[in-house]
């Protein structure tokens, strides 16, 4: 092989293993920026910071590792967005504030009991309170056990 030839062929295996590393390196700063949901628990935390907070869970909350994905929404509750983890054609499952829509609920009452069948009750969103939610803004991979 021709000098000129061997020498773009090297200069193009050491982008393609610079782009590898260097996505490599994304893929564990994002593991690096992860919460973990243990449903048994009704608790959220902070893989990086070790804090946990309760959280409202619903029986049908997925389980599994989702990438997180900030969505706009105008309906009313919601504070103007959600972050998203699963979307189904009928259903998108989202990390959001403590929505208060019916106040029969008592949402907010329930998010701080520490008996845990208290805080099973949506219908598999999860709720987190309002500093906690500007907290999962900085987050990309959400891990549901």
């Amino acid at each position: 092989m021709n000098p000129i030839k061997q020498a773009a062929l090297t200069a193009v295996f050491f982008a393609l293993c610079h782009t590898a590393a260097a996505s490599d390196g994304l893929e564990a700063f994002k593991q690096s920026k992860k919460v973990i949901v243990d449903t048994s628990a009704a608790k959220l935390c902070f893989a990086d910071k070790g804090d946990c907070h309760n959280v409202l869970i619903g029986k049908t909350t997925p389980k599994g590792r989702f990438d997180l994905t900030i969505y706009r929404t105008d309906s009313p509750g919601y504070g103007g967005d959600v972050i998203a983890f699963k979307e189904e054609p009928d259903f998108l499952y989202a990390l959001h504030r403590v929505w208060n829509g019916k106040p029969s609920e008592r949402r907010n009452e329930r998010i701080a009991s520490k008996n845990v069948a208290d805080r099973i009750m949506t219908n598999g969103c999860i709720n987190v309170s309002d500093s906690v939610y500007e907290r999962l803004k900085q987050y990309f991979v959400l891990e549901v056990v």
